[in-house]
């Protein structure tokens, strides 16, 4: 299981994810920590949720265009990927039917790149498991995986347009805890965080001890938020 978050800030993209996968063996499921999130090139981030090899497939795919994804973020060359992913998802959708006898359940992948265009802006551009496409400049975040639906509620509270990658990466960090911890069977520790900055270029991954200062900020946080609480209902 999965859940990815990619938050659009005013200086970059950050993107989240946990860091646990359900693998399969003879005697039943199995947890394994896996990595989510992908530096492709200097200015593309990948991340899906979904079966591991049909993800493993689909970053294959983003592998074999991120040169011309790079030069040349166009209609064409989208389509091109998208045909590609089809097919692959195609193929283990008919696989899965044609071994189960239906289509629920069948291994596809949910998409979320993050990308850096040669103008400076950036962009969160998101495959569905159909392979549509769209994109999130509007609503400036999207969720990928199980507890989505958890972590939309959560980031429409927490999220601004306005915010930039050192506030994002707090809020990233606290709805990836909060649906471990509450949200969703399935996900599960290490939390991954990497941020693509526009003004420098940098895509960086957080280091470990970046995340351990994230959790303090976080118990800070929620101090602050049971103070203020306690406050308006003294009030009353």
């Amino acid at each position: 299981m999965t859940l990815i978050i990619a938050l659009k800030c005013k200086d970059g993209i950050v993107t989240a994810s946990d860091g646990q996968a359900t693998g399969f063996s003879t005697g039943g499921p199995i947890r394994q920590k896996i990595q989510k999130i992908f530096k492709l090139t200097d200015n593309i981030l990948f991340g899906a949720s979904g079966s591991v090899g049909t993800v493993q497939k689909s970053k294959e795919i983003f592998e074999r265009f991120t040169q011309q994804l790079s030069n040349k973020f166009d209609l064409d060359i989208r389509d091109q990927i998208r045909q590609s992913l089809f097919q692959i998802m195609k193929n283990e959708f008919d696989r899965h039917k044609a071994f189960h006898g239906k289509s629920e359940g069948a291994p596809l992948a949910d998409i979320l790149i993050c990308i850096k265009l040669k103008n400076g802006n950036c962009k969160i551009w998101h495959i569905t498991p159909d392979c549509a496409e769209e994109f999130l400049d509007e609503l400036g975040y999207g969720c990928s995986g199980i507890g989505d639906t958890f972590a939309y509620t959560l980031l429409k509270n927490y999220y601004s347009p306005e915010m930039d990658i050192e506030r994002g990466k707090l809020v990233a960090y606290r709805v990836i805890k909060e649906a471990i911890e509450i949200g969703a069977f399935g996900l599960g520790e290490p939390i991954d965080i990497w941020i693509l900055n526009k003004e420098t270029g940098e895509i960086k991954e957080l280091a470990k001890e970046e995340i351990m200062a994230l959790d303090d900020a976080l118990l800070t946080w929620r101090e602050t938020e049971r103070e203020v609480f306690k406050k308006i209902y003294e009030r009353k």
